[in-house]
C-alpha cells in the first residue's frame, strides 16, 4: 500500500499549483472586435467573473509580438480603459499586462469587467492577401471558461464569405474548432464556443481579406507609434539650447592683468569667473581676513602621538570695512570662541556654508553684471527638467522604457539651468579683468612676480587669497619660494 499512497501524494502535490491559481472561474467572456477603415482594431471585451474567494482582481495579458513569416511583428496597443475599476498597464516580455483592481479593496462573487482598448497594427500583409489572425480567447489564463462568444466586424466595403473565416480552439497549436460561427451580413462575423474551457485553452480566429483592401503601416510611423515619446526628450534639449544660444556670452579680448580689480573680494572673483561658488571661494576668506589683520593662524606642534594642531585667532571685531559675506564667515568662524582649533570644525562649521555661498550669490548679483532674465531662463529650464523626470518615471511605470531618456534629459536641463550667465557690459568689464588676473597667476611667471614683489612686498599677501579662490595655490606658491624673507 505505501507506493499507492505516494502516488496520491505526488498527484495531490503537482495539483496543488493548478489549484490555487483556480481562485475564480469565468462564467462568461463576450469579445467585440471592430476593425476601422484604416485597418485599426478596436477591441470591447466583457469578462464575467465568479470569485470563490476575496481577491482585489484579475490580470488581461494580451499578446505583444508576433512571429510573421519570420518576421518579429510588435504590435502597438493604446486607448486603454475600465469601466468602474482601478487598473495599470506594463509590459512583461511579450505580453501586455492589464491588472483590473484596487490593491486596497477586496472582491469577491460575481464581478464583471468592460475592458476597453485598440491595437494600431492588428493585421497580417502577405503577397495575396491581408489576414486577421487573432488569439480573441488567449491560452494564457489559468482558469475555466464557461461559455465565450465573439463579434467581429469589418468596414462595409469588404464582402467576407464563409471560407474567409477559420476558427482553431484548444491549447496552443492545437487545430480543433470546438465553436461554431456565422456570417449574419458580409462584413459581420459571430460565433461561441460549443463547450466549456479548462485552463490553458483558448480560442485563434483568422480571417482572410483582400490584398488591397489596407495600406500596411510604414516603418517610419511603426516607429513613431512605439517611440513617439523620445520626441519629447528632443523637443526639450531643443528649447533648452535654443535658450542658451540667445543667452550665451559673446567672446571677451582678455588682457594679462597683474593685479585684481580694486575692491572685489577673492570669494567674489572665483564665483564670477566660473560662475560657480565653490568650496575654494570660501576658504579664500581666512588668509583674506589674516592679510587685513582681523585674525592671525598660530600652529602648536604635537607629541610623538599626536598632530600638529592649528589655530585660528581672532585679533578684532568684523566692521563694516568688510563685505557682507566677509564679515558673516568671520562670524561663523569665531562663533566657538575666539581661540579656535582648526580640527574641531570639521563637524560644525560646514552648517554655515551654504548660508554664506548663498551670501555671495547675492553680492554678486546686486552688482548688476548680469543681464536682467537670466533667473527667469534658469527657472523655466529647471521646471522643464522636473517635468521631464516626473513624465520618465511615470513611462517606466508603464514598462515605456523610453522613460529613461526623459530621465536622462531632465537630469541634463537641472545642469543647463546653471548655465544662464549672460554678462551685462559692466559684467563683462569685470570678467575681462578678473580673467586676466585669473589667467596670469595659472601661468604664474617667476620673473614678473620677482619685479612685483620688489616693487611691493606685500604682493604675495594680497594675492594668495585670490590663488586659493582660483585653485592654483600649489602652482601660486612655488613662484614664491626664495622671494620672501
Amino acid at each position: 500500500m505505501r507506493p499507492l499512497w505516494l502516488l496520491l501524494l505526488l498527484g495531490c502535490l503537482f495539483q496543488a499549483p493548478s489549484l490555487k491559481a483556480e481562485y475564480f472561474e469565468i462564467t462568461n467572456y463576450q469579445v467585440k472586435v471592430r476593425i476601422s477603415e484604416e485597418g485599426e482594431a478596436f477591441f470591447d471585451e466583457i469578462i464575467q467573473v465568479h470569485f470563490f474567494e476575496e481577491r482585489h482582481g484579475i490580470f488581461r495579458n494580451i499578446p505583444l509580438v508576433s512571429d510573421i513569416n519570420g518576421d518579429r511583428v510588435t504590435r502597438i496597443i493604446s486607448d486603454v480603459k475600465v469601466d468602474e475599476y482601478k487598473f495599470s498597464t506594463s509590459k512583461d516580455w511579450d505580453q501586455y499586462v492589464i491588472k483590473i483592481g484596487d490593491k486596497d479593496k477586496f472582491v469577491n462573487g460575481d464581478q464583471v469587467y468592460h475592458l476597453r482598448y485598440r491595437i494600431l497594427n492588428p493585421l497580417n500583409f502577405f503577397d495575396q492577401n491581408i489576414e486577421f489572425y487573432w488569439d480573441l480567447l488567449g491560452t494564457q489564463w489559468e482558469v475555466p471558461i464557461r461559455a465565450f462568444t465573439f463579434d467581429i466586424e469589418v468596414p462595409a466595403r469588404i464582402a467576407l464569405q464563409n471560407n474567409d473565416v477559420r476558427v482553431f480552439t484548444g491549447v496552443k497549436g492545437s487545430t480543433t474548432a470546438d465553436a461554431r460561427f456565422g456570417l449574419p451580413d458580409e462584413h459581420t462575423v459571430e460565433g461561441q464556443t460549443t463547450r466549456a474551457f479548462e485552463p490553458h485553452e483558448g480560442l485563434t480566429l483568422a480571417i482572410r481579406l483582400p490584398h488591397d483592401s489596407f495600406q500596411p503601416m510604414s516603418a517610419t510611423e511603426s516607429l513613431f507609434r512605439r517611440h513617439g515619446l523620445l520626441l519629447a526628450p528632443i523637443a526639450f534639449l531643443l528649447a533648452a539650447f535654443s535658450a542658451l544660444f540667445r543667452n550665451r556670452n559673446r567672446k571677451v579680448a582678455i588682457m594679462t592683468e597683474y593685479f585684481p580689480p580694486e575692491g572685489v573680494s577673492p570669494a567674489v572673483g572665483g564665483g564670477f569667473v566660473d560662475n560657480s561658488v565653490d568650496t575654494n571661494d570660501i576658504l579664500c576668506m581666512i588668509p583674506l581676513l589674516a592679510s587685513k589683520g582681523y585674525m592671525k593662524l598660530e600652529s602648536e606642534e604635537g607629541g610623538f602621538w599626536s598632530k600638529d594642531k592649528v589655530y585660528f585667532v581672532k585679533l578684532k571685531e568684523a566692521d563694516n570695512a568688510l563685505a557682507p559675506f566677509e564679515k558673516e564667515f568671520f562670524n561663523a568662524l569665531f562663533s566657538y570662541g575666539d581661540r579656535v582649533l582648526l580640527s574641531s570644525l570639521k563637524d560644525k562649521f560646514y552648517v554655515h556654508v551654504s548660508s554664506i555661498r548663498t551670501s555671495v550669490k547675492s553680492w554678486i548679483k546686486e552688482q548688476g553684471w548680469y543681464e536682467k532674465g537670466q533667473e527667469k531662463w534658469a527657472i523655466y529650464t529647471g521646471i522643464g527638467g522636473v517635468v521631464a523626470l516626473i513624465w520618465g518615471i511615470y513611462a517606466i511605470i508603464q514598462s515605456n522604457l523610453d522613460g529613461i531618456a526623459l530621465i536622462v534629459v531632465g537630469i541634463v536641463l537641472f545642469f543647463l539651468a546653471s548655465r544662464f550667465n549672460k554678462r551685462s557690459p559692466e559684467g563683462n568689464e569685470m570678467y575681462r579683468k578678473m580673467e586676466g588676473f585669473r589667467q596670469f597667476v595659472k601661468k604664474a611667471d617667476k620673473p614678473v612676480i620677482e619685479r612685483l614683489i620688489k616693487d611691493d612686498p606685500l604682493y604675495y599677501d594680497k594675492t594668495l587669497p585670490y590663488a586659493l579662490a582660483f585653485g592654483y595655490i600649489k602652482r601660486w606658491n612655488k613662484q614664491f619660494e626664495g622671494l620672501l624673507f
